[in-house]
């Protein structure tokens, strides 16, 4: 997250939380994120000094595995800029350790679109995330259903 959208992530959060409407937040970041630095935004503080730490809570990290993709992706050695999925052109992060990182960091693993995957295929791609992360909960869905109290105060 660059300083323009951290510190507009701040002010936005900052003024739900100020108007009391809400007991959760739930900041849907794109695909190609870094779990790290929205992690970040909850410490950073802007230059009078505010940090959304200060009016908010990070509770989890989720991250939703596309039970069809997820085992080609991660032998791939494209990189996002020759996807088209980059930051820009010359975004060359690899696939694979974006993927790791999303997938290691997460409290939280959403397994998606598992009913267009063999069981077979199913229990390899939970083996395989589970050697990568071992603490977080993984949970197998279909249409990213999932109960809200599955992903909140986890």
């Amino acid at each position: 997250i660059c300083c323009t959208l951290r510190e507009d992530l701040l002010l936005e959060v900052s003024r739900l939380a100020r108007e009391g409407r809400f007991d959760y937040l739930l900041i849907e970041s794109t695909g190609i994120s870094e779990p790290m630095p929205v992690a970040e935004t909850f410490t950073f503080e802007d230059e009078q000094g505010n940090s959304l730490s200060s009016v908010a809570e990070l509770d989890t990290m989720v991250t939703v595995v596309d039970a069809g993709s997820f085992m080609k992706d991660f032998g791939s050695w494209d990189d996002l800029a020759t996807r088209r999925i980059g930051l820009s052109d010359q975004d060359e992060r690899n696939i694979v350790d974006l993927l790791v990182d999303q997938v290691e960091f997460a409290n939280v693993i959403i397994v998606n679109k598992a009913d267009l995957v063999s069981p077979n295929d199913l229990q390899q791609l939970t083996l395989l995330l589970r050697q990568l992360n071992n603490s977080a909960k993984i949970l197998t869905t279909t249409e990213s259903r999932v109960d809200l109290a599955e992903i909140l105060d986890t």
